[in-house]
């Protein structure tokens, strides 16, 4: 396996655990869609995998900052419907 320092990996996902899970979910993808369309990869698929998520073609989303910015947007939308009940009113 080809040695990937751990600064180029958590440059891109802060914690580690959580960057060796999204390559291995791509890797358990990668090897799924193989699989079902019946060809090899070249190389091995954990590698393909990190190298992958190294070069930004692997979506990931913090699930915390996710459910932060949900919030953050569902608190404007209350506001701005709030500001719209007002005007109506006035």
């Amino acid at each position: 396996m080809t040695y990937i320092p751990r600064h180029r990996v958590t440059d891109i996902i802060s914690n580690k655990f959580q960057a060796i899970k999204v390559a291995a979910l791509e890797a358990r993808r990668l090897n799924a869609r193989a699989r079902a369309v019946g060809i090899g990869l070249p190389g091995k698929i954990t590698s393909i995998a990190i190298r992958r998520l190294l070069e930004g073609q692997v979506s990931y989303f913090d699930e915390r900052a996710r459910a932060a910015q949900l919030a953050r947007e569902r608190d404007q939308e209350k506001r701005r419907e709030a500001a719209q009940a007002q005007e109506q009113e006035a």
